[in-house]
């Protein structure tokens, strides 16, 4: 009875949260932005890769970012990234472990920038609010990640 009454209050807190997403996406949405959830286990297996620092990748220290400023970032890096426009990623987001990340295209969420930012709240600063996209097969990635002493570009 414990176990089922667990599970219960597990599935309501994944229940509420994706409600909360959903609500705070209403703004991007409204403009043209379509998305869906990921996996939870593709979620947390992609995470924990790219976290494990196990993907080979470029990275650059750079100073505190705020929204304005990681969004130039990420567009002027993007630039080599073209071909990708229309590929799946996943953007992180602070609940992705709980209910997945978000799915969307390349192109998309490039073009919905500012209120992607916005809604995983960039400015906050912390790591479960960084800037985490990455491409299924991990071909591409494209982060901004929140340090002790700044920020890091990490890119691929």
């Amino acid at each position: 009875m414990q176990k089922r009454l667990i599970e219960k209050l597990a599935e309501n807190k994944r229940r509420l949260l994706k409600s909360e997403i959903k609500e705070k996406l209403v703004p991007c949405a409204e403009r043209g932005f379509s998305y869906r959830l990921a996996d939870l286990a593709q979620s947390k297996q992609l995470l924990e890769l790219f976290l494990s620092n196990s993907i080979p990748a470029n990275t650059r220290e750079v100073d505190a970012l705020g929204k304005t400023e990681a969004k130039q970032l990420i567009l002027k890096t993007s630039q080599s990234y073209v071909a990708y426009d229309d590929r799946d990623v996943l953007l992180f987001h602070q609940y992705s472990s709980e209910i997945g990340a978000l799915v969307c295209t390349f192109g998309k969420c490039l073009e919905h920038l500012d209120g992607l930012l916005e809604f995983i709240e960039f400015d906050e600063g912390l790591l479960h609010h960084s800037f985490i996209l990455v491409e299924p097969e991990c071909q591409v990635g494209l982060c901004i990640l929140h340090t002790e002493y700044g920020c890091e570009l990490v890119y691929w």
